[in-house]
C-alpha cells in the first residue's frame, strides 16, 4: 500500500453509523488506530429528517474516541445508489470525459438532481474499455455533509459504499483468483460484485434486512422496533426441507419469513450472474463472500452455500490491516463482516486506490470544462481585437503618406481635409474597439462575481450557522428597469435566495442569530436589500425540544457588475 495519511472513514449506514481512523504505524504500514459505532433506529414506513439523527450519532461516537481528527472519508450506500457498467472504444483520454458524460446523461436518471463519478476499468475484449458510473441524489450527499460538518468533521471526499466493497476486497484478498462473489447485506439494500480479474459488475437491489424486520412486523403485528428486536433475539434463516420447526411459534415464523427474504435475494443474485456471464462475457462464481451487518442473522452463509452450490465464507476486512493497542478485539470479532465497507472507505486516504470515486467531485466538473476552455476564448478575444487594430494601423499609415505628400502640393488645404476624414474614420474604429475591450473586461468582472459572494459569506458566516443552497431565482417582469431614451435595457440585479440551517440554543439566540447574518450581508456591499423570507422556530413537546438544527431562507439582490468599478476583496477569517 502506497503512503497514506491519517484520516477517518464514516459509514453512513441506514440502520448503523461506524467510524473507522487509520493511519500508519512506524513502518508506514496501515493501522486501525480507533474505532466505535452507533445504531440508528430505522423505520421505513416512516419518514425522518435523518440531519438530526446522524448528527447525534456522530458526535455521540466521536465523543467516545480518543481521536482529534477531524479529516473524513464519507461513505453512502442503499437504494438510492445508481450504477452502470459502460462498453467504450478504445480512444485518447480528451474524449474520455465527453463519451462518459454523454453516455451519464442517457443513463443516469434525473441526473440534473444527483452527483456522480465515473472509473475507466480495462476491459478482457480488445479494442474497448469500460466505465464504472455511480451515482446518488445530490440532496442526499448534501444532507449527510451537513451532518458530519455539524458534528465536527471535515468531508474531504464522498464514495458510495459499492466502491468501497471493491477496494476492500481488492486490498484484503489479491491473490484470490477466478469469479469471485461478494454479497454486502445492507438495511435497506445489498450490493452483489463480481469480480474476475480486472473485470467487475456491480448492482444494487433493494432487498436488505430491514425487509426482514417489516415482514416479521407484519406478520406478528408488531411494531419495527419490537420486530428488530424480537430478529435480533430469535430470528435466523430456517434450512428448509424437512427440518423440523422450532418449539417457540415466534421463532419457527421468524425464520421461515427470513429464508422468504433471503430467497429473493438468492433469485436477484442468480439474475446478476446470468447478465455477468452473458452481457460481460464473464464465468460463473467459483468462491462467494459474506458481507454486512445483515449477514448476522443465524445459517445465513449456510442458506448460500446450498443455494449457490460454491463455498461460502464471511468476509474479513481486517485481513491485511494491523490493530492498534486498546481496541476491543473480541468486539470486533463478533461485527466484523459490518466493517467491509467502511475499511473500504477508509483506504480512500491511499494513493494507490483501485477504484477512486468521488462524487464530491462532480460538481467540480463544470468548472473544470469552463477553466478548460478559458485560454480558448482568450485566444480568440485577442485575435478578434487584432482585426480590428489592424485597419486602424494601416490607416495612420496612409495618412502619414498622405501629409508627406501634401508638403510638396499647392492644394494643401483640400488634401489635408481629405486626410483629416481618414484620421476620422480611424479614430471611430478606435472607438468602436475601446467599447469592445471594455465589454470584454466587464464580462470578464462579472464572471467573478460568484468567488466574491463565496468570499463574503465565509466572512460573515458566524458560528453554527451553515448555508445549504444557494440560487439565483428569476426578477419578475414588473421589477425590471425600462431603458432610458437612446439606451439599452437596464441589466436588473440578481435576485438570490440563501438557504441553511442554524443550531438552535434558544428562542432570543435563534432569532439574532439569523437577523445578524442578515445585516452581516447587508453591510457587506455586494448584497442589497437583504430580508428574511423564512425562520424556523423549535417545536416545543413538555417544555423540550429534540431538535438540533432549524432552517432559515434569505433573499437578496445581487446586482450586476457590468459597467461598475470592481468591488475591493474582503478578507476572510
Amino acid at each position: 500500500m502506497a503512503s497514506f495519511s491519517r484520516a477517518l472513514a464514516v459509514d453512513l449506514g441506514a440502520s448503523r453509523v461506524r467510524i473507522l481512523e487509520i493511519g500508519p504505524d512506524s513502518k508506514g504500514r496501515p493501522t486501525i488506530l480507533g474505532m466505535g459505532e452507533e445504531e440508528i433506529v430505522f423505520d421505513p414506513a416512516k419518514t425522518t429528517d435523518f440531519f438530526p439523527v446522524y448528527s447525534q450519532a456522530l458526535i455521540s461516537i466521536l465523543g467516545r474516541m480518543s481521536t482529534k481528527t477531524r479529516i473524513c472519508h464519507l461513505c453512502l450506500g442503499g437504494p438510492a445508489v445508481f450504477s452502470r457498467i459502460l462498453k467504450i472504444p478504445v480512444t485518447d483520454s480528451a474524449k474520455i470525459d465527453s463519451i462518459i458524460g454523454f453516455e451519464a446523461q442517457q443513463t443516469v436518471p434525473a441526473i440534473e438532481q444527483a452527483l456522480w463519478d465515473y472509473q475507466i476499468l480495462p476491459s478482457a475484449q480488445p479494442g474497448e474499455t469500460e466505465g464504472l458510473i455511480l451515482a446518488i441524489k445530490k440532496e442526499t450527499v448534501e444532507e449527510m455533509c451537513a451532518a458530519s460538518s455539524a458534528a465536527g468533521c471535515k468531508p474531504l471526499s464522498v464514495t458510495l459504499a459499492p466502491a468501497a466493497l471493491l477496494n476492500s476486497f481488492l486490498f484484503n484478498y489479491p491473490e484470490v483468483s477466478g469469479v469471485s462473489l461478494i454479497l454486502d447485506l445492507g438495511a435497506r439494500a445489498s450490493t452483489i460484485c463480481l469480480i474476475e480479474g480486472t473485470r467487475f459488475f456491480i448492482r444494487v437491489v433493494p432487498v436488505g434486512a430491514a425487509a426482514i424486520t417489516q415482514a416479521v412486523a407484519t406478520d406478528l403485528q408488531e411494531s419495527f422496533a419490537g420486530a428488530e428486536t424480537l430478529k435480533k433475539a430469535k430470528g435466523f434463516v430456517h434450512p428448509g426441507g424437512a427440518y423440523e420447526d422450532s418449539p417457540d411459534a415466534a421463532t419457527a415464523r421468524i425464520s421461515k419469513l427470513a429464508r422468504g427474504v433471503m430467497t429473493r435475494l438468492h433469485a436477484e443474485i442468480e439474475r446478476s450472474i446470468t447478465f455477468f456471464r452473458s452481457q460481460q462475457g464473464g464465468g460463473k462464481p467459483t468462491r462467494a463472500w459474506l458481507a454486512g451487518g445483515g449477514i448476522a442473522l443465524a445459517y445465513t452463509d449456510l442458506f448460500f452455500q446450498e443455494k449457490l452450490k460454491i463455498p461460502v465464507e464471511f468476509f474479513q476486512p481486517f485481513r491485511r490491516l494491523a490493530l492498534a493497542g486498546g481496541l476491543d478485539g473480541q468486539s470486533i470479532l463478533r461485527t466484523f463482516p459490518g466493517w467491509t465497507v467502511a475499511v473500504g472507505t477508509a483506504l480512500q486516504a491511499a494513493s494507490d486506490l483501485p477504484v477512486r470515486i468521488n462524487v464530491l467531485g462532480a460538481a467540480g466538473r463544470a468548472s473544470a470544462q469552463k477553466a478548460k476552455d478559458f485560454p480558448a476564448l482568450l485566444l480568440g478575444g485577442v485575435f478578434l481585437a487584432l482585426m480590428f487594430l489592424l485597419p486602424g494601423i494601416h490607416g495612420f499609415w496612409q495618412a502619414a503618406k498622405i501629409q508627406a505628400r501634401l508638403a510638396s502640393q499647392t492644394q494643401r488645404v483640400d488634401e489635408a481635409s481629405q486626410a483629416l476624414a481618414k484620421l476620422d474614420s480611424v479614430n471611430q474604429k478606435f472607438s468602436s474597439l475601446v467599447q469592445r475591450l471594455e465589454l470584454a473586461q466587464a464580462i470578464e468582472e462579472e464572471r467573478i462575481r460568484w468567488p466574491r459572494l463565496l468570499q463574503e459569506l465565509r466572512k460573515n458566516v458566524p458560528p453554527r450557522l451553515w448555508i445549504t443552497s444557494m440560487q439565483v431565482v428569476p426578477v419578475p417582469e414588473s421589477e425590471k428597469a425600462p431603458p432610458g431614451p437612446g439606451k439599452s435595457p437596464a441589466i436588473p440585479p440578481k435576485i438570490l435566495e440563501i438557504r441553511g440551517m442554524f443550531e438552535t440554543q434558544s428562542e432570543k439566540a435563534d432569532a439574532e442569530a439569523v437577523e445578524n447574518f442578515q445585516k452581516s450581508l447587508s453591510q457587506g456591499g455586494i448584497l442589497q436589500n437583504v430580508t428574511v423570507l423564512e425562520r424556523e422556530a423549535p417545536q416545543y413537546r413538555d417544555g423540550k425540544t429534540d431538535q438540533v438544527a432549524l432552517k432559515f431562507r434569505l433573499k437578496a439582490e445581487w446586482p450586476s457588475t457590468i459597467g461598475q468599478a470592481p468591488a475591493p476583496a474582503g478578507g476572510s477569517r
